[in-house]
Order: structure tokens, then sequence, then C-alpha cells
């Protein structure tokens, strides 16, 4: 007994006939289901995730929704929309703050959404987290043809293609990776197999899946549309087997119903996966990934492997986690999370306090605003006093709005590379610098995410230092730095704003109190970029390559450095002139060129403008204070 004994497969034949015998009417419903109206902000590159974005119920006996709207969806709850969970805070803010992730750390890859028709009106969110957007031609109907979608990116030749799930996309870098080692070792697919269900259909052939639909990992290259519109065609004449066949202990070959083939309703999109793709992408070599300790694997698993290593004997299986063995007795994994009641008191005690609302009049000294912008809306400007000069920096799409235009002082053009860092530089290049006293704000295009009370910030500039972050975080919702250094590190703040400067050590550039585990891969990626050895200072390798020898001196000397999260600053307009121009060149190729360093910038911009680096004297260590040294700027 085969894997294709037991579960149905659409075979070729079948395909053929659908090409020859669809109706014009068929073939335009099923073009409505599949299809691609149009595509917003297109981009280039070798991998690809694919995700879909849709809101339906589940089921297809579940009642239609009203008209989507924006409001629709972040009130869905309170309107008695929802029967599990909320569509707005659990699949759309993921998704953009997974894809805004993704961007910033990988900005090589393309992050594509499959859009639903009644949803065009997030089209502009995604563009400006860098998505790239494929507006369908027609809304899902339940929980299908929206959650097919997404395989529709396996068309793609040549290109490698992770699957995820908007509610996934957080964590997606992960599966990335996964994507990137396959296609290394020559395998064309890796999956998760699971069982649905496993408590009622543990040893049920039904509810075994080979794929989970929203993480596994392609080379793409296949003609997925035509699959998919020959499976819906046979599934709706119900020409297309539904059921595994099975030997019964009489000797009788029976059949059992397999779950999730009740179109459009939840499981059909993995049904597609185990008929009419599954067994295609076996023949490219599989890496199948297992839990160890995975107690709910039934003989149908069994069966499958066998199937994987036939269709291609390169395929492996790669069991992950920590045996039984190894694991801590159960008294000691059950026991509670840590808990302090000194922190608890200090975090209750540490009420934030009361923001001062600074008059709109105007700002207390001059400034000049830069901003870095992609695809951000930049309508916050409108807010801004007139007195505060607007320089953007444009890497995206023309801005269009006549209104919006005419707040901007100096719209410069630039080319899609470099991030934020080469933005600034340009600006410090090539811009006039104005009075020595006034001020130069740099920012992303939405600051917000990273400095809520920006624009009140602003206003507190006769409370600024020369060199001064305006952030205190990465994002409000982020771990970076975690709830108790964010909340009790209040001695940098204005005026009841919080801002703060992150300190690091100046050899790893990693936060001293915690474990900033993405720095840690752009550290080993940097390292590995460069091949610079254990034990030398990141600060001083970049600013050496920089061309800036004497700062790069006193970084490799130097203990510690801050910044300021999301490269979100201020600096005395005296300090702009203490980038040599001759260096200028030389660190705009940098910013362009390896991907990691834009990150380092980022944790070095205050010391670039001449923040001191701080130096612990060893040689003090054994007095009862040690003695801290501060260098002074160049």
């Amino acid at each position: 007994m085969s894997w294709t004994d037991v579960f149905p497969v659409l075979n070729e034949a079948q395909v053929m006939e659908f090409q020859q015998s669809a109706t014009d009417v068929e073939r335009e419903l099923l073009d409505d289901w599949c299809g691609v109206a149009r595509v917003v902000n297109p981009r280039s590159g070798k991998h690809l995730v694919a995700a879909s974005l849709f809101w339906k119920h589940a089921h297809k006996d579940d009642g239609d929704l009203p008209e989507i709207t924006r409001e629709v969806m972040q009130n869905a709850k309170k309107l008695g929309l929802v029967k599990r969970f909320s569509p707005w805070e659990h699949y759309v803010v993921p998704l953009l703050e997974g894809a805004a992730a993704l961007t910033l750390a990988r900005p090589e890859i393309v992050f594509r959404v499959y859009l639903a028709a009644d949803l065009e009106f997030l089209v502009e969110d995604l563009v400006a987290v860098g998505c790239e957007v494929f507006l369908m031609k027609g809304s899902s109907l339940r929980h299908n043809p929206g959650a097919m979608w997404r395989f529709l990116a396996l068309e793609e030749e040549g290109r490698w293609v992770t699957i995820t799930d908007s509610d996934r996309a957080r964590q997606v870098i992960h599966d990335v990776e996964r994507t990137e080692r396959i296609m290394a070792a020559g395998l064309g697919l890796w999956r998760v197999p699971y069982i649905f269900d496993s408590v009622r259909n543990g040893n049920s052939p039904s509810s075994y899946r080979p794929i989970i639909a929203c993480q596994f990992g392609a080379l793409g290259g296949y003609p997925v549309e035509l699959l998919m519109k020959a499976f819906l065609w046979h599934t709706r004449r119900g020409s297309m087997p539904n059921q595994c066949r099975i030997r019964k202990p009489s000797g009788k070959i029976g059949k059992v119903p397999i779950f999730g083939t009740d179109w459009p309703t939840y499981g059909f999109d993995e049904w597609f996966l185990i008929a009419a793709r599954y067994p295609r992408l076996a023949l490219s070599g599989v890496l199948t990934f297992f839990p160890i300790n995975q107690r709910e694997s039934n003989h149908w698993f069994s069966l499958d492997i066998e199937f994987v290593t036939w269709a291609n004997p390169r395929s492996e299986i790669l069991f992950f986690g920590e045996p039984e063995i190894l694991k801590k007795p159960k008294a000691s994994r059950t026991k509670k999370a840590a808990r302090s009641r000194v922190l608890e008191r200090m975090l209750a005690e540490k009420a934030r306090p009361a923001v001062i609302d600074f008059p709109h009049r105007g700002m207390q000294e001059a400034l000049t605003l830069v901003v870095a912008r992609y695809q951000e809306n930049l309508d916050w400007l409108m807010d801004l006093p007139a007195e505060v000069k607007v320089v953007v920096y444009n890497k995206g799409g023309r801005i269009l709005d006549k209104e919006l235009l005419g707040r901007i002082d100096h719209l410069i053009p630039l080319p899609n590379q470099g991030r934020e860092a080469d933005s600034y530089l340009y600006h410090v290049g090539h811009f006039p610098h104005g009075e020595a006293g006034e001020w130069t704000v740099f920012c992303q295009g939405d600051p917000f995410p990273h400095s809520p009370d920006f624009v009140r910030l602003l206003g507190a500039a006769g409370s600024w230092r020369d060199v001064q972050a305006l952030t205190a975080y990465y994002t409000v919702d982020s771990d970076a730095p975690p709830r108790p250094t964010r909340i009790l590190e209040d001695e940098e703040w204005i005026s009841g704003l919080a801002v703060r400067t992150e300190l690091c050590s100046a050899h790893t550039l990693d936060p001293l109190n915690w474990q900033d585990e993405v720095w840690q891969g752009f550290l080993r990626e940097y390292r590995e970029h460069h091949r610079i050895p254990k034990g030398w200072s990141v600060a001083g390798h970049f600013l050496e390559a920089c061309g800036m020898t004497e700062l790069a001196e006193e970084a490799w000397r130097a203990t510690l450095i801050r910044f300021a999260y999301a490269a979100i600053f201020a600096v005395r307009n005296n300090r702009l002139s203490r980038i040599p121009r001759a260096c200028l060149p030389r660190m705009r190729e940098l910013a362009c060129g390896h991907h990691v360093h834009g990150f380092v910038f980022e944790r070095l911009w205050l010391h670039l403008f001449g923040l001191p680096f701080v130096r612990l004297d060893r040689a003090s260590l054994t007095a009862s204070q040690p003695e801290i040294v501060e260098f002074a700027g160049k």
C-alpha cells in the first residue's frame, strides 16, 4: 500500500479534462475566485514570502458579514461579528508589524500579500510597510478561496517561496531561514506534518495533513493557478474523489471521508495541498520537520515518509526538540513563573508623569526636520508649526497631495537604497545646515510607532541636549527594551515625555542588561561578512571603515556606547560638520551595501555627531568606586 493508494490525487488527465471541457461561464467564475486584478508596489527579489489577507467566517453555513470597512474590522467584537478572533488585532496588525520587521531586517526579501477585493482600503497600509500587494479580482467566499491565494506564489519560476499566515507574520523570519537552508541543500520543499484534532481523530487518515498550509517553503515553478482551477472545477462537478481508501479488519477496502473537502469551508486549502500540490512537490525532495516528542503521529505519517523517500531518495527528516531523558522532572517544569514583589512594587509606584501639552503656536527653537520616507503617509506633517522647516528625502512612490506638497519645504527624490542611513548622510553632505545653534531632527517617515510623543517632543527643544535621542524603545508593543527597563529608567525623560538612550557594549553593540536576540543575529552577520575575529570592536572596525580614524580609536578603547532606537534623534547644527565631507562617499557606500550596515549606523549616530563614548577605567576597579571616563567628542 502506498500514499497514492490511500489518498486521492488530482491527476494530469483531470487537469486536461478541465482545460478541454470547462465552459466560458465556469472559467469566468474560476477567474473571479483565483484571478489577480492588479499589482501594487511590484518588487523583485530571489526570495518571496506570501500571505493571504481576507475576512470571512470560516464555515459555509455561517452568515454573511456586512460591508467591510476599516471601522467595521477594528470594532468587530463590539459589533458582534466575531466568533473567535478580532480580525484587526489578530490578523491585520500582526501582518503589518511582521512585514515591516522583515523589510527592515531583510530588505532583499519580497513580502507579498494576496488581498481580497473588499479589503482594498488596506492597500496603502500594506505598501507603507514595504509589501507587494496582489489585489484579487474577488473576495473570499468563506475561509476559501482566500486561504488558497497565497499558494499562487508558487507559480514564480526559480524563486524561493515561503508561505505564511497573517497572524504568524511576526515570526516568519524563522521560516524564511528554513527555506534558505533547504534551497542551499538542493531540496525543493520543507514542511511540518500534523494531525487535525488528534484527540478525536488520532489514527484516522481523514485528519492527517502532510503540510501545514500556513508554514512551509518551496522552490517555485508550478502551474498552481491551473491546478487550483481544475481542482475547484472537479470539486463543484463532484468528479474529485474526497475519501481515503483503507483496508478494514475484514480485508475489504473501505472509504473514509477526508476532513476539509467541503468547499469553501475551513480546511479546503489544505485539502488542495494534499491532493494537488503535495504529490508534485514531493518529487523535488522534501525536508520534514518533526517534533522528537510528538505523541500524535500515526502510521499515516510512516506511509507519508515512505512516499517522499520513494519520490526523491534525497528527502530527509529532521527531528527537533528536547528528548524526554534530558528534560527536567515534571515537578520542576510545572513551577510558576518567577515573581519579584520588589519589582512589582517599583513598577506600580512609577506612574508616568503627566505629559505637558505644548502650545502649537510655535517651537521654542528653530529646527529643520529631515524625514527619510519610503511609502509612509506624511499627513502628520500638516500638524507641525509653520516655523519647522521640513526636508523630505523620498525613496518611494510620488507624493501627489497638493496640500501636503505645499507643507514640505524641500522634497528630494533618492534611489531606494541604503535605508534612512543613506538619506541622513545625503542631507549632511548636500543640504545647507543653517545657524550653528539651531537644530536638525532626523526621523523616519512614520516616527510614531517608535515615539508616540514625537510632535510634543519637538516642542520641548529648549530642554534638549546637544545630541538628543527622541525615542525610548523600538516600538510601544515590542520587548526592546523589556517593560521594567523602559519604565524604571526615566532619568533622560523630558518634561514627562519618554526618551532614553540604550547603553550597549562598544565591542558588540549589544545591550548591557537584557538579551537582544535580533541584534545578536545582525552581529553574527556583520562578523561573517567582514570576517572579523571575536574580540574585535564592531564600533571601532565600522568607524575605521567609514574613514573616521580618530573616532575609531576612541571606540576601540571605549567600554560603552549609547544609541537612540529607530535612528530618531536631534543634533545642534554645529555638530553636523563632525562627519568629515571626505568620509561621506565611503559612508554612503557602506549604507547601500550589506543590509546590516544600516543597523550599525543606527547604533552609532549619536557618537558620529559628538556624543562621548564611555570608558570604564579598569585600573581603578580595585578602588571602592570605579572611575567612569567620558571621551570628549572630536
